[in-house]
């Protein structure tokens, strides 16, 4: 894949998978991200990685969300596979700034509310312990109530965190 920033710069995105011959895998272990020939980062994960559906709470499949911060830096959003047991997908986001890419975050997040770009958010449950056990599942403000919330949001040029009880 490749990704642009806001002035033009190109970047090259290789999604990885490990010992796994399948030509149609969905899901795979991690990424490495290049610019102008230069490696920048590699990263593989405890978990698979997916799409961005449940980041987008399924507004989008994507392979990954890429948020821009300004003109020469962006986040990119990696959303893991859903097990549908207690953990949420893993999330790994990523800021790329010139010849520089460093994991800002990297943990459990299933997503209830997402805002697209310009005014990304998105507020998510890293908990989804029994959400999975309606056949249709649903987060209610009583399923809600009983987790922590967790909130990701761009302000300004930059990726803000909060979370309440």
């Amino acid at each position: 894949y490749t990704v642009k920033n806001q002035q033009g710069d190109i970047y090259t995105i290789k999604l990885n998978s490990v010992a796994d011959s399948n030509p149609n895998r969905e899901n795979y272990n991690g990424f490495s991200i290049s610019f102008q020939g230069h490696h920048l980062l590699t990263f593989y994960t405890g978990d698979p990685l997916y799409n961005s559906e449940y980041i987008t709470t399924g507004k989008s499949k994507a392979r990954f969300l890429q948020v821009p911060l300004d003109n020469r830096s962006f986040a990119l959003l990696f959303g893991g596979w859903l097990y549908g047991i207690d953990d949420a997908p893993e999330l790994v986001i990523v800021v790329v700034s010139g010849n520089k890419a460093k994991i800002v975050f990297d943990n459990y997040a299933y997503s209830y509310k997402y805002t697209p770009n310009p005014n990304f958010s998105i507020e998510y449950v890293d908990n989804v312990e029994g959400l999975y056990e309606q056949y249709a599942p649903i987060i209610t403000p009583a399923f809600l109530k009983k987790r922590t919330k967790y909130k990701i949001w761009k302000e300004g040029n930059v990726l803000k965190y909060k979370s309440w009880k």
